[in-house]
């Protein structure tokens, strides 16, 4: 009769679970284990840190701990969107002085006694809107009801077009500017149907911060932990609008809105080639410029025909 081996074959054996130098790695191990179904406990290990499972279940613990390591040097291994920078000088006093063009053509209006005229054939009035006139939202970013108006706009948008600026460049944010907020317009416009008109720059101002949220989202997607991700982003940018946006009686909160959720499309929509090229060029700078001149002068050749 041969002999029996009394030895445990490896299939019997359990796998052993992996150590880390640090407590807070095997507390999120825990922590994924928890989601798994497992009760893990972290204990002291002989070179540092694991976490104890249930008898019998060591080698699944192993295998989705595993995963899960993977998965994250697999994250901080994708190529994501450079450190955001801090705009230059010249850059914020170009920004401020775009932001200033707003400002500067009210002024224009109202010494040329024709405000009330530009806003007649501007201002974004959604059945025309609706019926083709499509150039008001466009025309209507660049006009405002009163001073207060005007000067707000322009001080908030100035400051997150050059916040804008340090990552994608003045001239890049100038036509995001004008694409977040033409895009929040219509979309304004179709929400209420024929009873509604609006105008002013805010709709594009809180598009910028939209567009900041967007940049922001698809950064934290591709790092941040889960739970922690693109939601986190937007909703800051939410918070924005709702401090900013919502107060006083002639306020347009939705049109603030839709330009909030066109900018966060749009930012997500630039961050993919960012991420190829950190900085748009020069070149790219006095293109995106020429491309948002000539949208304007377009649109307001339209309403004057």
């Amino acid at each position: 009769m041969a002999a029996r081996d009394t030895h445990d074959s490896d299939s019997d054996r359990p796998t052993p679970l992996p150590e880390t130098p640090r407590k807070r790695e095997a507390e999120e191990w825990a922590l994924v284990l928890v989601a798994e179904g497992f009760k893990p406990k972290v204990a002291r290990g002989i070179e540092g840190w694991r976490v104890d499972v249930e008898v019998g279940r060591e080698r699944d613990a192993a295998e989705i701990i595993a995963a899960w390591r993977q998965e994250r040097v697999e994250r901080r291994n994708r190529k994501t969107l450079p450190p955001a920078d801090s705009a230059t000088r010249i850059e914020t006093a170009a920004a401020y002085a775009c932001a200033l063009c707003l400002l500067a053509f009210h002024l224009g209006l109202e010494a040329a006694g024709r405000h009330e005229f530009f806003v007649d054939v501007g201002r974004s009035q959604a059945a025309l809107v609706l019926a083709g006139e499509g150039w008001r939202v466009v025309t209507a970013l660049t006009l405002h009801a009163d001073l207060a108006h005007v000067v707000g706009n322009t001080l908030f948008g100035g400051f997150f077009l050059a916040a804008l600026a340090g990552r994608v460049g003045v001239g890049c944010g100038v036509l995001a500017f004008l694409v977040s907020g033409a895009l929040g317009n219509l979309a304004n416009a179709v929400y209420y149907g024929h009873a509604h008109s609006s105008v002013g720059a805010s709709t594009g101002v809180f598009g910028l911060v939209g567009v900041l949220a967007g940049l922001a989202a698809w950064q934290r997607h591709q790092t941040a932990p889960p739970g922690r991700g693109a939601w986190v982003a937007f909703a800051a940018g939410l918070a924005i609008v709702a401090m900013l946006g919502s107060g006083g009686p002639k306020v347009d909160f939705t049109a603030h809105l839709f330009g909030l959720a066109a900018g966060g499309l749009t930012g997500l929509v630039m961050a993919l080639p960012i991420a190829r090229n950190p900085r748009p060029s020069l070149a790219a700078q006095l293109i995106a410029l020429l491309i948002t001149g000539a949208i304007l002068a377009g649109s307001w050749a339209s309403a004057h025909t």
